[in-house]
């Protein structure tokens, strides 16, 4: 049950968001020093290379969502990225445009 009043009420996107995290399935494989995480089981996708956050993107094709990530060269990337306490957060569009276009803006 919520607290908030009725014109508090959390967004559709911080609701997905929640919705994500808490269905999110990570993974570091030790061997490949590579970080993945998954929104929900695992699906067909395309991936996407994202050089601005420089982690690479797994899209759905057909829909255009987000559905995942994974970090390539996990323990350098960690040294740069993750806060003093170890925890690091990575950012990315619910949906991504495989038009060819620009990166998606974050949102």
């Amino acid at each position: 049950m919520s607290t908030d009043s009725p014109g508090e009420q959390p967004s559709i996107a911080d609701e997905n968001a929640l919705k994500i995290a808490s269905e999110s399935l990570t993974h570091y494989d030790a061997a490949a020093d590579t970080y993945h995480c998954s929104y929900g089981p695992p699906q067909p996708a395309v991936t996407v290379p994202d050089a601005e956050r420089e982690v690479l993107v797994r899209v759905e094709p057909a829909s255009g969502q987000v559905i995942g990530f994974s970090i390539p060269n996990f323990k350098a990337w960690h040294a740069t990225h993750a806060e003093e306490d170890g925890t690091f957060e990575v950012e990315l569009p619910s949906m991504w445009d495989l038009s060819g276009g620009e990166t998606p803006e974050q949102g």
